[in-house]
């Protein structure tokens, strides 16, 4: 049976089918090196390949794909085979993808649509009281303006990016995050389009965050140029900078040798080593000693807890000369059983301690 020709129409049809349903899964990204394109696979690994523009990156990946896919045993016994043999096989899957692909694009653009993925993010309670304001002042669920301020924030980290420092945009970001007031925090999770929280996740990974950290980043820096936010922050309180810097100024004070006075006042008894963990940012401290070390250095609370953030956040990291292998850095601040348990005090002494957080 004679099979029917092809044309190179045919086959250019088919891939540029292809390509469009990969396309959710594709991010790309302007750098110094040309165009970098990720794809997500199935397995959650990724695909990476760069180059100078996009038509040279789509030849890329198209090659990079073909080298990753798996052989078979059949396969390989096929490649045996002559090529007169197997060539009606290869001419069949090929029309049959190329009469079909067009059908499958847009059944999986439309699974897409509706398909939302989670994403776990730890905020501020004062944060998040703020996106529900905003969207009881917009008439919508909490589910829709985050979204909204996700989108929103990605956008502006991309256009950012442009011609900003990558690191001084999400210090910048961080900071706005770590600045709402209070210490106390709450986990959630944003409800999204699966486009959208895909590249949230490939974004943070790409810079070392973690993805709640990312997105805290994403929502206050969307948050601090929503008009709705701005108008609710103008109504309420704020903590203001020069009340941020004073408490700052006044944790300095107390550091070294000095650090054993508040640590008897905050109830911590001589524990120096606790109270200056706790000066530096680094450890969740109870909130009834963070009051107590608020009030014994004359400082508003939101403000001593904002100062504390900072504190931690602009701490140096100690430089390694190891060749092999490098020391842990811890860039997460501890819990307070976790720090407390660390110093290995008394049991009598490590109990009173926990309770302080009861």
């Amino acid at each position: 049976m004679k099979m029917p020709s092809l044309k190179l129409a045919d086959y250019l049809n088919g891939c540029a089918s292809f390509l469009a349903c990969l396309a959710p899964y594709i991010n790309l990204t302007h750098t110094g090196e040309g165009v970098r394109c990720r794809l997500t696979l199935p397995d959650g690994t990724y695909v990476t390949v760069i180059g100078k523009d996009e038509p040279h990156v789509v030849l890329k990946l198209m090659s990079e794909l073909v080298s990753v896919m798996p052989h078979t045993q059949h396969e390989e016994q096929n490649e045996k085979l002559s090529v007169s043999t197997i060539q009606p096989v290869v001419d069949s899957q090929v029309r049959e993808t190329i009469m079909h692909s067009e059908v499958k694009a847009k059944q999986m653009d439309e699974a897409t649509r509706k398909a939302r993925e989670q994403i776990g993010v730890t905020t501020k309670v004062s944060l998040l009281d703020e996106i529900d304001q905003v969207a009881k002042s917009r008439g919508v669920p909490r589910s829709v303006a985050a979204r909204d301020l996700l989108q929103d924030g990605l956008n502006r980290f991309d256009r950012e990016s442009r011609t900003k420092s990558t690191s001084t945009l999400l210090a910048e970001y961080e900071r706005k995050a770590n600045d709402f007031s209070g210490a106390k925090t709450q986990n959630w999770s944003i409800r999204a389009e699966r486009r959208l929280v895909m590249k949230a996740r490939l974004t943070a990974g790409e810079y070392e965050r973690s993805t709640s950290l990312f997105v805290n980043g994403l929502l206050a820096e969307a948050l601090s140029h929503c008009p709705t936010a701005v108008a609710l922050a103008q109504k309420s309180p704020v903590i203001s900078e020069a009340s941020v810097m004073m408490a700052v100024k006044a944790i300095n004070g107390v550091r070294g040798p000095k650090a054993k006075t508040i640590a008897i006042e905050a109830g911590l008894g001589e524990n120096r080593a606790l109270a200056q963990m706790i000066l530096s940012g680094s450890v969740f401290a109870p909130a009834r000693v963070l009051r107590k070390m608020a009030d014994f250095l004359q400082v508003p609370i939101d403000a001593f807890s904002v100062a504390l953030e900072r504190c931690f956040a602009s701490q140096s990291l100690p430089s390694f000369k190891a060749t092999e292998g490098k020391p842990e850095v811890d860039l997460r601040r501890k819990p307070w059983d976790v720090a407390v348990k660390e110093l290995q005090l008394p049991a009598n002494e490590e109990a009173r301690l926990l309770q302080l957080e009861g």
